[in-house]
């Protein structure tokens, strides 16, 4: 069973989540802004580590952290591709609601950690109501678009479940989440930079001189949103904290409805419900 302190930290994460992926989607440039947001959260977070004298994990969990980083690359990678070609109450819904029973499923076979029969019906109610909230959507655009913003999305999909489970197992390991997450932030932030310079150049440093405080802010609400599903599946089983993760889509939907002034009709207040019962489904697993 999910304890209280793990769901509504969890729910809380899951908004903050949802708000840096409205950002993206709302820059001139969804690479650049996401390679902006979560470079320079690399600044802090090496301030931190020299600051603070937080060690660099060992073992498991070190190897954990290389992998991870390289990961997110190419999550943030195939997340600017999905928004180049849908909005965001399409893509955002797919990439995150194809990815809870996969991840039941990874966890299951590497971390030999299955979800009871009710956390299994919590993970696919919520996995099907996120689904149901982004196929509206789908009808809205031209079959070639689909198939791309489609095709993207579960590209990210599939790197959500691997940073997931490899960050899970590495969490663990250190049984620190937070120093953990500010060690990924350093390196994730720097490879994606290093690796985005060399596809664009000086127009990443041009975008970040005009981008200002936000990206930077933005990216400090993403690395401590994810330090705490991180630290809920160092207490809960990693499936139910990841599919409670998605809920994120909830406030996805209500961003894209009063801010990006998306349309959104019943069907995907019909999804919203069913995620709703999945997480009383979850809490109660």
């Amino acid at each position: 069973m999910l304890g209280w302190d793990v769901t509504v930290a969890v729910l809380c994460a899951a908004a903050a989540h949802a708000g840096w992926n409205a950002l993206i989607k709302r820059g001139r440039d969804p690479l650049l802004e996401t390679t902006v947001m979560h470079g320079s959260v690399a600044l802090p977070a090496l301030l931190a580590i020299l600051v603070i004298d937080i060690p660099l994990p060992d073992g498991t969990a070190r190897l954990c952290l290389l992998a991870s980083a390289a990961v997110h690359v190419l999550y943030f990678h195939a997340l600017a591709g999905a928004y180049r070609h849908a909005d965001l109450s399409f893509a955002y819904p797919v990439m995150r609601g194809s990815a809870p029973l996969l991840t039941a499923v990874a966890t299951g076979v590497f971390m030999h950690e299955w979800p009871r029969p009710l956390a299994w019906a919590g993970i696919t109610l919520i996995s099907l109501g996120v689904l149901t909230i982004g196929s509206t959507r789908a009808q809205a655009l031209t079959a070639p678009a689909r198939r791309k913003a489609l095709g993207w999305a579960l590209l990210t999909a599939g790197t959500i479940v691997a940073y997931t489970t490899i960050d899970s197992i590495g969490a663990r390991h250190t049984m620190n989440p937070w120093s953990y997450v500010t060690w990924l932030a350093a390196l994730e932030g720097l490879l994606l930079a290093g690796v985005v310079w060399m596809r664009r150049g000086r127009s990443l440093l041009q975008y970040a001189l005009n981008s200002g405080p936000v990206p930077m802010a933005a990216g400090v609400m993403s690395m401590t949103a994810y330090a705490v599903a991180l630290w809920g599946m160092t207490r809960a089983p990693v499936a139910s904290v990841a599919a409670l993760r998605e809920t994120s889509v909830l406030f996805a939907l209500v961003i894209a409805t009063r801010l990006l002034k998306e349309p959104v009709g019943p069907t995907r207040w019909l999804g919203a419900c069913a995620i709703m019962v999945g997480v009383i489904a979850l809490r109660y697993a």
